[in-house]
């Protein structure tokens, strides 16, 4: 092995170390901050959390807010990759968004932590998330056109559709159940996290999903 080939294996090992890192710190930020918002959580718990010196995150990140905004971003990333893998425009309109909202939807059942810092950002007027959300938001939309255009020349959905109206409607129906189902638990039998329960919820969203803007002329 040459020089060069030992430099480059430092390089790499490094950078795979740094991602490894920056991976923890996320993890962990996601955690704490969810648990005690911005505010209450400490850049030294985290790094504690996380394994890594205090100065190393500060040289990652620069700081608390910055971080947080991280943090925010690394996750509607998670949404936006999980929801651009649901559409294949050779697939029947309905086929695309059920795959589209299931994916939504368990995402936020499975990621408990994410849903707690939607939470915190409305009781903080979305101070941090308008840094992020507007360009996942576009995002979403750039793959809704398409399907609501395909849906619309095929007959399956109504020509008048307002997409960003859908948008925030599906996120509305979905996350209200699980921002609120501390609120809600003590006033049903079933347990609403129970894999049964979740499912009657997804279908009653598509239901109210395709009685909204699904043609009723389908052909």
């Amino acid at each position: 092995m040459d020089n060069r080939e030992k430099d480059f294996k430092k390089i790499d090992g490094r950078g795979q170390r740094s991602e490894e890192s920056r991976g923890r710190i996320l993890s962990s930020a996601t955690r704490i901050f969810a648990e005690k918002g911005l505010d209450g959580a400490r850049i030294d718990e985290i790094a504690e959390d996380a394994g890594i010196n205090k100065r190393m995150l500060y040289h990652y990140y620069g700081s608390k807010e910055d971080l947080y905004v991280e943090v925010l971003r690394y996750n509607y990333e998670k949404i936006y990759t999980l929801s651009k893998n649901a559409f294949n425009l050779g697939d029947d309109p309905k086929e695309n968004v059920t795959r589209a909202v299931r994916a939504y939807f368990y995402f936020l059942a499975q990621n408990e932590d994410f849903v707690r810092l939607t939470s915190w950002e409305a009781l903080n007027r979305g101070r941090f998330a308008k840094k992020v959300i507007p360009q996942f938001f576009d995002l979403v939309e750039l793959e809704f056109v398409d399907i609501i255009k395909n849906g619309i020349k095929r007959n399956f959905i109504r020509p008048d559709t307002d997409i960003r109206q859908v948008i925030v409607s599906v996120q509305a129906l979905c996350l209200a159940y699980f921002n609120r189902r501390e609120i809600v638990q003590p006033l049903w039998q079933e347990d609403l996290l129970s894999e049964e329960m979740l499912e009657v919820r997804l279908q009653h969203i598509l239901a109210l999903i395709f009685d909204g803007i699904f043609s009723h002329k389908e052909e």
